[in-house]
Order: structure tokens, then C-alpha cells, then sequence
């Protein structure tokens, strides 16, 4: 089949942490032999379509503000990024033009790739649902969401939803009737992912970290923000004192509290900064445990990943986790406390 995807989040290289389950899903659709055309942020409409992983990638521009860490963090940044949605927009709708009849359009994310952007496609729509997008909907007034949501089934558009929270979470707040409508073309399916093999770059940071024995390597990957609630893992490491070595990779708003809070801990703490993904999961793979404190979340990748490369995970209840850890001893879900993780990290089986 001949295939369009339209996201606002695509990896604009190898380095760029964005989007990558989006590039996955695409990737495995040209595995299958598809021929797929991916229409993402960045660059400009006029910029000639390229081949990238098998695919040909599409630039719409909107790159102001479709990027890490995200639309809505970019904008609360600076809200003058929101005026890149209309180019974008635009972008996109030019890009559809030149790449004329399709037997499929896939949209990540409801709005904006969804609705309105793919409501004149003539082909089969499938909306692949990652969290964001839904939360988006849910602080929208109910007639906005009701509107969104109807246009779509009547279009005849197929969800899939990363999270079955999130399908719960929207069928509650609309009316019984879209609700159910919605169930009927609605399925629950966590993105695909691709894992790179990193033991050995893991196996040098374990090295060079030079850790004593019984201390343990605690490792959280996130954006920096509130929602993340990363400041429990800094309090889970000062209670664990001397036998606790943590590492924060990412970056965002909350970097500079976070650092301050951490501050006692000397060079038991580490935080890293935004990394290429290959870095972010090497720390994974090296990790005695993820941490995963958040409390805002659908189906978070990094603890897929974490599982596909061993590590533990200890992780607080947000989305299918809990759901996921009733079926993978390698989860523990614990309270909301840096108190609860470390008395989790504590309890880990010895190697």
C-alpha cells in the first residue's frame, strides 16, 4: 500500500530524542513492504521530500514549536510559538497536495494531525493516540472534545490508544453515545520501538563509574519537568546515602531545582543533560534501576526500553504501568515518595 503518516513529532536526526516510537511505527510499516511517506516538523515545505530508515520524509516547517521537549512545554517557554502552528498547518496540507492519492493516512497525535489536518483525506484513517494529545482533549471544553472525536468516527477514522488509560479517561468525559461509539473503532496497542544494542557502551559507564560494592546505580530518564516529579528520586538517593549513585538524564524547566536539591549528594549525583537516545538507553542498560517517579503518563517508553534491556524498573502509578508491573515481576510500583523508592532500592536482590 501507498501510505502517508502525518505526526508533530519525528526525530530530526539520530541525536534527537523526539518522536522515535513514531519512527519505528513508520519503519515497521515499510518492512512490510509499504511504501511510506512520513510528514513531519522542521525544515520547510519547499525543502525537497528525502529517503531516511526506508521511508520518504516530508518537512512541513513548525519547528519552533513541534520539538523537544513538546508543543505545550515549547509554548509555556514561549508562547510565540504557537504562531508556528499555522505554518505548520499549512505545510502539512501542501505536502498531502503533492503527495496525491494514498490507500491509508495514519495521524500520531488526535490534534492537530487528526483534526483537522487529515479530515479531507479521501483513504482509511487510522489515529494512533500517545497521551499528550489526549490530555490536550480532556482540559478542552466538552463540546470542542465531542466535536474532535465525532468528526473523526464519522469520518470513519480507527483509534489506537497507547495507554487503555487513556481510552477510559476520554470515554468518561463524553456523552454514553460517543463513548460508545468510540469503543467500537478504538483498540489499546503500546507504539513500537526499536532497541539498539548497547552492552557495551553500558558495560564502560559501569566502569568508568567505578562503583563500590553494594552501591547501586540509579538512573532516570525524563524530561525535566514538574509532572515528571523527578525530585523524588533525588530524595530516594539522600535517603539511601553512600550505597546510591544517581544519574538524571534529560533536560527541561525543572533542571536547576532539581540540582540544588541534589546538591548534598556531591558527586553522587550526576545529571547529565539532554543525550542521543543511544546514550540515554546505554545509562538504562547500566543502571541497577530505572527510577520512573512520574506521575503524568500514558505507556512511558523508557520503561518499555528498560525492560527489553533488563533493567529493573521501580515506578509510582501513572497510565497501564501498574497494569503492565501485574504482568512483569522486573516492575514495582510504589508509593509517590522518595521514602517508598528508596525503601524499594533497598529491598533489590543482590547480584
Amino acid at each position: 500500500m501507498r501510505i502517508v503518516v502525518v505526526t508533530t513529532s519525528f526525530p530530526r536526526s539520530a541525536e534527537d530524542p523526539s518522536g522515535h516510537f513514531v519512527r519505528s511505527s513508520a519503519c515497521s510499516l515499510a518492512r512490510a513492504g509499504h511504501e511510506v511517506h512520513v510528514i513531519a516538523p522542521g525544515g520547510s515545505p519547499l525543502d525537497p521530500p528525502r529517503d531516511r530508515d526506508g521511508l520518504v520524509l516530508h518537512r512541513a516547517g513548525g519547528g519552533a514549536l513541534f520539538a523537544w521537549p513538546g508543543a505545550i512545554a515549547r509554548a509555556r517557554e514561549a508562547p510565540w510559538r504557537l504562531l508556528s502552528a499555522g505554518p505548520f498547518a499549512l505545510g502539512v496540507l501542501a505536502r498531502l497536495r503533492a503527495i496525491g492519492a494514498v490507500d491509508r493516512a495514519v495521524a500520531h497525535w488526535i490534534v492537530p494531525s487528526a483534526f483537522p489536518l487529515l479530515l479531507a483525506a479521501r483513504a482509511p484513517i487510522e489515529v494512533v493516540a500517545h497521551g499528550a494529545d489526549v490530555r490536550l482533549l480532556l482540559s478542552a471544553p466538552r463540546p470542542f472534545r465531542e466535536r474532535v472525536l465525532a468528526s473523526l468516527i464519522d469520518r470513519g477514522a480507527h483509534f489506537t490508544f497507547a495507554a487503555g488509560a487513556l481510552l477510559t479517561a476520554l470515554e468518561a468525559t463524553v456523552s454514553p453515545s460517543l463513548a460508545a461509539a468510540l469503543q467500537r473503532v478504538a483498540r489499546v496497542e503500546p507504539p513500537a520501538i526499536d532497541v539498539p544494542d548497547v552492552a557495551p557502551a553500558a558495560k564502560a559507564l559501569r566502569e568508568g563509574l567505578a562503583l563500590a560494592d553494594g552501591e547501586r546505580l540509579l538512573v532516570v530518564v525524563a524530561r525535566l519537568l514538574a509532572s515528571k516529579r523527578v525530585e523524588l528520586a533525588v530524595d530516594a538517593a539522600l535517603a539511601l546515602g553512600p550505597v546510591a549513585r544517581l544519574v538524571v538524564v534529560g533536560d527541561g524547566p525543572s533542571l536547576s531545582a532539581l540540582e540544588k536539591r541534589a546538591a548534598s549528594l556531591g558527586p553522587r549525583a550526576r545529571f547529565t543533560g539532554a543525550l542521543p537516545r543511544r546514550e540515554a538507553l546505554a545509562w538504562v542498560a547500566a543502571a541497577d534501576v530505572l527510577l520512573h517517579p512520574s506521575g503524568v503518563e500514558a505507556a512511558p517508553t523508557v520503561i518499555r526500553e528498560a525492560r527489553v534491556l533488563g533493567t529493573l524498573v521501580i515506578a509510582c502509578d501513572a497510565g497501564d504501568v501498574r497494569a503492565w508491573a501485574h504482568d512483569d515481576a522486573g516492575i514495582q510500583m510504589v508509593e509517590a515518595s522518595g521514602a517508598a523508592i528508596a525503601a524499594a532500592v533497598r529491598d533489590l536482590p543482590n547480584e
